[in-house]
């Protein structure tokens, strides 16, 4: 049986994407967040598997309507953490933390 909170766990960078989103939304969850366009360690093609696996759990919300203005290089106000995220982050900190 697939669990996504183990994948979560046992994938460095996918937690790290998810973490990325929690922390850039600490200030208003309501706002959407530019995507990751880089990240250290990962290939650009493996970020975008990352971010559709995110999406597909229903951890990520993708905003695909009212976007602003194109900006070169970025992706402008597309993703935000859900409160399924917010909730699989803290279920796996919390089986961390009783493993160490």
């Amino acid at each position: 049986m697939f669990d996504e909170l183990e994948r979560l766990r046992d994938v460095k960078e996918l937690f790290a994407l998810l973490q990325h989103y929690q922390q850039a939304g600490e200030a208003d969850r309501q706002a959407w967040q530019d995507r990751l366009i880089a990240m250290e360690g990962v290939e650009a093609r493996q970020l975008v598997k990352l971010h559709g696996e995110l999406l597909a759990y229903g951890w990520l919300e993708q905003n695909t309507g009212a976007t602003p203005a194109l900006r070169a290089g970025t992706a402008a106000h597309c993703y935000r953490i859900t409160p399924a995220g917010i909730r699989a982050l803290k279920q796996v900190r919390t089986q961390q933390m009783q493993v160490a």
